[in-house]
């Protein structure tokens, strides 16, 4: 498996965790906002019912992060990986030099020779013969 694959894949398990730990973290806050709306007295309902909204609202924008964060990295997280492991660029495959001019059949930085190096992979446009 290459790298850049493998990389993906962390990056979409990464997404998939950040997107339960904010599920289960909204879970918790709506349990908690229930949970004290159930305890209040005929009296109290107005005074308090705002207070619980809005600590309901403080604990879930976390979890909405995290939830958006997960989405982001599951669904559209290409950018994150070619920002990290860049494609379409040559590079010596020992030491990661990237080889933004030609070289010769050895690496510049480390001396290890590149495959394919002084090989044609044009086709001849000769003549009839």
């Amino acid at each position: 498996m290459k790298y850049k694959t493998l990389f993906r894949l962390a990056l979409k398990f990464l997404g998939v965790w950040l997107a339960v730990q904010g599920i289960l973290g909204l879970v918790v806050s709506l349990g908690v906002a229930v949970v004290a709306t159930l305890q209040l007295k005929r009296g109290q309902w107005d005074f308090y019912i705002a207070q619980i909204f809005e600590t309901f609202l403080q604990g879930a924008w976390p979890s909405v992060i995290y939830i958006a964060a997960g989405a982001y990295l599951f669904f559209r997280g290409e950018w994150v990986v070619d920002l990290a492991i860049p494609s379409n660029r040559r590079y010596c495959h020992e030491c990661g030099y990237q080889l933004a001019e030609p070289v010769g059949a050895a690496c510049p930085e480390c001396g290890v020779r590149l495959e394919g190096v002084g090989q044609s992979t044009s086709v001849d446009e000769g003549g009839d013969g």
